[in-house]
């Protein structure tokens, strides 16, 4: 691959990160002694301060391993309260909670129930929780008050605390609540008290989600249920979605359009930058201005981890190309991974942490150098000067530029996903590389429509709002088609149960060592030589499905 379309690989923070994972990965196996560590990663972290003008790779080594040793005790002190496998033989017990709602799943059920995250204030002994565990409750509502939970809520209840297997399957509900650091069930409520109301933003922003949901709706035709797929895909609310709609998506690989994520920020991030750049707000000062109104949106959403690491990916980008002059996607990224860690380093168990950052990854080292050789490569009229193309030839570079830039992304971001989708969720989606590449498009003009739609709604233009919905209905509409007709074709879906998660976490590393390797050495072979990524992941594939 040409040596101009090698992205910039020098990110101290990576290296950092690479640290944090390993030290991670260790409090999870052992507990740290959080003294002697300490001093130890001290000391390391002096003699990699004192080798940094050195040449060699010590000084490096010095700060990784300081780093392992800092996320070691930083992670046995982060890491929530585990049951003991006693815990799981004894029988259910009552519990006496107090608990602030992180996340709301479900405000109120046809059955008068609520459920999310809550994060514990106070907790009864017997219970074995600690401030700040989290746990998933779901609560029997009153019938008759107006009670709702929000987030940002206090409650005090008393109900039945189970702890959660430690045997689950990774994609099952449990599975997903222990890769989210939560390891109890708080269920079979018998009385209900809200401690503390949420905050006044808190109960803005639920008011603006309700109003969004209104929003949306205008205009929605009738027995179609496409206002709730819009509703899903613009609010993150996957309640909305009927089962049919839920299950299809999720066996061809496109749930990940009505989870807030990359997608929904980048493209909303996208339309606040271009906005702002036409009224002639300076570079500088657009993030300002662009990064309140995503956060804004993340909460109004209900900040599930997928939004709030999309918008710090954002936050980085945004921050990098606006101050930094030399930009290092890779080094952004990096450093969001690291604040994400931080903050929550259960994160890192969360199959949505996993495929979120070894996708933009992959797109970063492999789809877009793929894009610019396959683009140089196969220019059209490229012996013809510019000025000379006719109209005709001018559309025919854009569609093929335009198809040769999905199709770059669409596949460097299977090629990241496949293995963990194997191995977590038992399926292979080889037709989502064609499908990605189709409803990418539509789902970035639904997202675009529903901004305006939202924003003209807000200034009292709801029958304009109404109106401009009925394009965002027109693209659900087709990406719905477009996935049920994809469940009919033959080998459009491969179930591989059994795939090993171990496989998953090999090929994958030995995926993007190559790629750093190639970037790193700037090699002028020839472009036949990038084939080799890929069939690193193709061959770890046929291993697992061969159940080797």
């Amino acid at each position: 691959m040409p040596r101009r379309n090698q992205i910039p690989t020098r990110a101290p923070a990576l290296f950092l990160l690479m640290g944090m994972v390993l030290g991670l990965i260790l409090a999870r196996e052992f507990t740290a002694p959080i003294g002697f560590v300490l001093c130890v990663a001290a000391l390391m972290a002096g003699l990699s301060y004192g080798l940094s003008k050195q040449s060699g790779g010590l000084w490096l080594l010095s700060f990784m391993t300081a780093a392992t040793l800092s996320a070691w005790a930083y992670g046995t002190l982060r890491f929530p309260t585990k049951p003991e496998s006693v815990q799981l033989k004894l029988p259910i017990r009552e519990a006496h909670l107090h608990f602030e709602v992180e996340r709301v799943m479900q405000a109120r059920s046809q059955f008068g129930n609520a459920s999310g995250v809550a994060r514990i204030i106070e907790a009864n002994a017997t219970s074995r929780l600690i401030l700040g565990d989290k746990v998933f409750y779901r609560i029997k509502l009153p019938e008759t008050e107006a009670f709702t939970v929000q987030h940002g809520s206090e409650i005090k209840a008393t109900g039945v605390l189970t702890p959660i297997s430690h045997e689950v399957e990774p994609d099952s509900f449990e599975g997903y609540l222990k890769g989210t650091g939560i390891h109890y069930r708080f269920e079979r409520t018998s009385s209900l008290e809200l401690a503390r109301p949420p905050s006044r933003f808190d109960q803005f922003c639920h008011r603006m989600n309700l109003r969004f949901q209104e929003y949306l709706s205008l205009g929605a035709p009738d027995g179609k249920n496409l206002d709730g797929i819009y509703t899903a895909m613009l609010l993150g609310r996957k309640a909305e979605l009927s089962d049919e709609q839920s299950d299809r998506f999720r066996m061809t690989g496109t749930m990940h359009f009505f989870a807030i994520s990359g997608l929904h920020i980048g493209v909303i991030a996208t339309v606040i930058a271009q906005f702002l750049l036409l009224i002639r707000i300076p570079r500088k000062v657009s993030p300002f201005i662009g990064l309140p109104l995503l956060f804004l949106y993340v909460q109004i959403t209900g900040a599930s981890p997928s939004a709030v690491r999309a918008f710090l990916m954002a936050l980085f980008f945004w921050a990098s190309f606006a101050f930094v002059r030399q930009q290092s996607p890779l080094a952004a990224l990096a450093a969001s991974a690291v604040f994400v860690l931080i903050f929550q380093p259960a994160q890192l168990w969360s199959i949505g942490f996993q495929l979120s950052y070894t996708v933009v990854l992959s797109i970063l080292l492999f789809g877009l150098p793929l894009y610019e050789t396959a683009s140089e490569k196969l220019a059209p009229f490229r012996y013809l000067p510019k000025a000379n193309w006719a109209p005709s030839q001018h559309l025919y570079a854009w569609i093929q530029d335009a198809l040769l830039l999905l199709f770059a992304i669409s596949l460097s971001a299977w090629l990241a996903s496949a293995p963990l989708s194997a191995a977590f969720f038992g399926y292979l989606s080889p037709g989502a590389i064609l499908l990605n590449m189709l409803l990418v498009n539509l789902a970035a003009v639904a997202i675009t429509t529903g901004v305006v739609s939202l924003s003209l709604a807000l200034f009292g233009l709801s029958s304009v709002s109404g109106f401009i919905n009925h394009a965002a209905w027109i693209c659900i509409q087709m990406m719905d088609t477009l996935v049920i007709g994809s469940t009919k074709i033959p080998g459009m879906i491969l179930h591989c149960d059994g795939f090993a998660e171990w496989i998953a976490y090999s090929i994958l590393p030995a995926y993007f060592a190559l790629l750093f390797c190639l970037h790193r050495t700037r090699s002028k072979r020839s472009a036949v030589i990038w084939l080799l990524p890929p069939v690193v992941i193709i061959a770890g594939l046929l291993l697992g499905l061969a159940k080797i």
